[in-house]
């Protein structure tokens, strides 16, 4: 699957889509990108919206989860956020800089995810904390 194949894969559908590639998938890493464009949704002279932002960070784990379930022939039936801890906000990113999101997996049980994020634009930080998500995976030979 490519980088852009996570769109068939996660409900969301444009403009609600805010993430534009998932680099990298596995069990315990998740790494997307997203452009920030004028015109775009939550997107102003100031930049991206926080709020857009911190759904930016949510579909990278959807969509990465969503990548790795269809290469072990499975599906995600649902998926919700659930929580977050420690998140800050640390910047915001402008018109024309690439967002990097990365999520690495610390704990998973009975379909809840525990995930340490981060979000840069190139070398600066934009928020990082935790994300708290229940992924419901089905799978064809279960």
């Amino acid at each position: 699957m490519d980088g852009q194949g996570f769109r068939a894969l996660i409900p969301h559908r444009p403009p609600m889509v805010l993430i534009d590639e998932v680099v990298t998938w596995g069990a315990t890493h998740i790494v997307a990108r997203r452009g920030v464009r004028m015109g775009d949704p939550f997107v102003t002279a100031q930049g991206l919206d926080d709020a857009a932002l911190l759904e930016c960070i949510a579909q990278t784990i959807a969509a990465g989860d969503a990548c790795y379930a269809a290469e072990h022939a499975g599906r995600v039936k649902r998926g919700y956020l659930t929580g977050l801890t420690g998140v800050t906000i640390q910047s915001r990113a402008a018109v024309g800089e690439t967002i990097e999101v990365t999520a690495d997996c610390l704990k998973r049980m009975d379909g809840m995810g525990l995930f340490e994020v981060q979000a840069k634009a190139g070398d600066r930080l934009l928020a990082n904390g935790r994300y708290k998500l229940f992924v419901e995976i089905a799978y064809d030979d279960a």
